[in-house]
């Protein structure tokens, strides 16, 4: 590591629930003006050595240190950035982006804590990322798209995020259809790869015609893309506005985002409906589905190892499915709300950080063709726990 010998010049700090909108030094601005950014300190080290800290929403937090920020200069220069996670490791390997749309990796270096990036600025912003921006905006394009192909898609709004932001959900329903599939996704704001499956996964089950056509003649579907858009809009590294991890919140429901979809799945099952089976959509540092055990007394008990055996039979010349079983019976986790409220079957379905992002929809479009055959085979009767 060189050392300096240069005074610092300038040290700009806000607190962690903030957003900076400019960070100027004499020839480099650094911005956070745009959803989903976080930088939350800067400081000059030296001429075009700039020190970028990154502290979470709040604490104790899962330690996934998202960040977010622009960088511009007056003139076309060489600058270095270090990134510092509050004294945790980073997770997320960079992106940069010229217009905020397309993404690429870019080098770095780590020292220790450290993460090191050497950049070209100039007048036109650069963004840079730990994983593609997939904001709010985003997921309200999506939807718009999905409703033009399908327009007897209902988008219901749930209610209200902690802080104000519409919950919506997506809603296929046939009048004579009584079971239901449940989707969710981004109860973690930084989980990104979560989101790219989600969306070719959900777009394999509505548009593709051989799968939706017998799908839908005996399923509806519930499916709430975006659970946490405040975490989200403010580049949260795991929690909602309040602080909470919502992935938590599946036993006290304390927080509006859970209690909007559990009185959601209250009323279809109020209304004749039947929840039998539920997906939640997730990232980690590798591809794993975390599925409840067999002894949990889920119906029907070959459900889960029929769609992850036929999904691996697919796609096992690419991609090895990974199945890890357990239950959490007091954590307040999604999948286990499902389990032992619904007595039936839920996945965490989760994408590693850095699956390559072609494999991810090829595998999500192949995990819902064999969800769907696995589902169809099912009789009706058999989503319910037999009394011993």
């Amino acid at each position: 590591m060189l050392r300096y010998f240069f005074p610092i010049l300038l040290l700009i700090t806000f607190s962690a629930f903030s957003h900076a909108k400019d960070c100027q030094f004499d020839d480099v601005t650094f911005h956070s003006d745009f959803s989903t950014a976080r930088l939350s300190t800067c400081e000059k080290l030296a001429k075009h050595e700039y020190h970028i800290g990154i502290l979470p929403e709040n604490e104790p937090v899962n330690p996934s240190p998202w960040f977010g920020f622009k960088v511009q200069s007056k003139t076309n220069t060489e600058v270095k950035i270090k990134l510092t996670f509050n004294g945790n490791n980073p997770r997320y390997l960079p992106k940069l982006s010229m217009n905020g749309k397309d993404w690429q990796n870019i080098p770095f270096e780590t020292k220790g804590k450290e993460m090191w990036l050497s950049l070209s600025t100039g007048k036109k912003p650069v963004w840079i990322s730990a994983q593609e921006v997939i904001d709010n905006q985003k997921y309200d394009q999506w939807l718009a798209r999905l409703k033009a192909q399908r327009p007897d898609l209902h988008i219901e709004i749930l209610g209200s995020s902690e802080k104000g932001r519409p919950i919506k959900a997506v809603v296929k329903q046939s009048p004579n259809n009584d079971e239901w599939l449940v989707i969710v996704g981004r109860q973690h704001p930084p989980e990104v790869t979560g989101a790219m499956a989600l969306f070719a996964f959900s777009e394999a089950l509505l548009l593709d015609n051989t799968l939706s056509n017998p799908f839908f003649e005996r399923f509806n579907l519930l499916m709430v893309p975006d659970l946490n858009p405040d975490g989200v809009h403010t580049g949260n590294w795991r929690h909602n506005a309040n602080g909470v991890d919502l992935n938590r919140d599946w036993k006290n429901f304390a927080q509006a985002e859970t209690r909007l979809v559990r009185d959601k799945m209250a009323s279809i099952v109020q209304n004749s409906g039947k929840i039998v089976f539920a997906l939640d959509f997730h990232s980690t540092f590798h591809d794993v589905f975390y599925t409840m055990p067999d002894d949990h007394d889920l119906a029907p008990l070959p459900l889960m190892k029929g769609w992850l055996a036929d999904l691996d039979a697919e796609t096992g010349w690419v991609f090895k499915t990974v199945n890890k079983s357990a239950s959490s019976p007091d954590r307040g986790i999604f999948k286990q709300y499902i389990a032992d409220h619904y007595k039936v079957h839920a996945v965490t379905y989760e994408v590693g950080d850095n699956t390559n992002r072609q494999l991810i929809p090829y595998v999500a479009k192949q995990a819902a063709k064999a969800l769907v055959k696995n589902l169809l085979e099912v009789e009706p009767d058999a989503f319910y726990v037999k009394q011993k």
